[in-house]
């Protein structure tokens, strides 16, 4: 199915800081692609490239920005827009929404965005989530928008998330596990603040105590040699390799996905994780609603570093309470997060912005 508008295919620019390994760098990827293969929309993305832009169809326009000053980058977003007379701006960072509203302002294109976090502040609130439509990737994110950011509940639309990295091969058999074995825990994310590695690494070091762990952290970060030597001095078994490709794979040679956020949207590693039937053991802020209804365990972000450990090991020494929860997990992830479900408002909004513009 080809989408036009006006006699023609439908053009969408989306806009983002980078191309790199992020959630929202896989959620611009994966909406290209969509929009671009299965509905035949003309798709350009405007970022500094980055490791995720080989993952762009070939059909997809990459179109590099270099790192420089708000207003050199916002003269180079014009002129993209120009030369590609995109129907919708769609920006996915509140910086380069707002680089999207002056250009979309100036050639006469409407701005949509995404949210795909819950910030633990928004400043400046008056040049935040301006754009006609904001798609929120959770409720909590929603809320966030509206009542932090003071946005009409009606220009919000929560869409969800889809696993980023759908796998071609079903989910090996979760690994067995006795009291001798290592229980193999795997944590992916940026080494930041967000996503306080200092805090897993206490956690790791907290089951150690008890049997025996082998811990993983993918992703890169601010805070990678604070976290190596933080596990050094307490003797913490945690490998950091670096950002990495193959998530599920991963997921699959561990025994349960662990998130020690401290804000969240909706983690596309969970949904991952959800996909693979592995268990997530999170705090309230990185499961952010979405481990409810028994998809998970989540932990109290207050709680102390033993009794994270202590719902770690519980979820994974009895076995069906980690049968319950991994079954849940995957229901819902089936039911709620296929890319025609959380893309499909979006395209919606497309359709129904560029019409209103070819109509005038």
């Amino acid at each position: 199915m080809s989408e036009t508008i006006g006699g023609r295919a439908l053009r969408v620019m989306q806009v983002i800081d980078n191309i790199g390994a992020g959630g929202a760098q896989q959620v611009v990827v994966d909406l290209s692609n969509w929009l671009a293969l299965q509905h035949g929309v003309v798709v350009s993305v405007v970022a500094e490239p980055g490791s995720s832009r080989a993952r762009l169809a070939p059909s997809v326009r990459f179109i590099p920005q270099r790192p420089t000053g708000f207003l050199r980058q916002t003269r180079a977003l014009l002129r993209a827009a120009r030369a590609e007379r995109p129907d919708v701006l769609h920006a996915h960072q509140r910086r380069e929404a707002l680089q999207c509203l002056i250009a979309g302002r100036l050639l006469g294109i409407p701005v949509v965005e995404h949210a795909h976090t819950r910030l633990p502040s928004i400043r400046p609130r008056i040049l935040s989530f301006r754009s006609r439509m904001i798609f929120a990737v959770g409720g909590a994110v929603a809320d966030m928008v509206v009542y932090d950011a003071r946005r009409p509940r009606s220009r919000v639309v929560v869409v969800g998330n889809a696993p980023a990295q759908r796998h071609a091969l079903p989910p090996r058999e979760w690994p067995s596990l006795d009291a001798t074995a290592p229980v193999r825990i795997l944590a992916v994310g940026r080494l930041v603040e967000q996503k306080d590695p200092l805090r897993f690494v206490r956690v790791v070091a907290a089951v150690a105590k008890t049997r025996p762990v082998a811990a993983t952290w993918a992703g890169d970060g601010e805070l990678r040699a604070d976290a190596e030597g933080l596990a050094a001095a307490i003797g913490a078994p945690v490998e950091f390799v670096g950002q990495v490709d193959d998530v599920p794979d991963r997921l699959d040679s561990a025994h349960a996905l662990v998130m020690t956020s401290r804000w969240e949207g909706t983690p596309l590693v969970v949904l991952e994780a959800f996909e693979r039937r592995r268990p997530v053991v999170a705090t309230t802020s990185a499961a952010n609603g979405l481990l409810a209804s028994g998809r998970g365990i989540v932990v109290a972000d207050d709680a102390d570093d033993d009794e994270f450990a202590d719902a770690i090991v519980h979820v994974l020494t009895d076995d069906p309470a980690r049968t319950t929860v991994v079954a849940a997990a995957k229901s819902w992830v089936d039911a709620e997060a296929s890319p025609d479900r959380v893309f499909g408002p979006v395209i919606d909004a497309y359709r129904s912005l560029a019409g209103r513009r070819v109509g005038r």
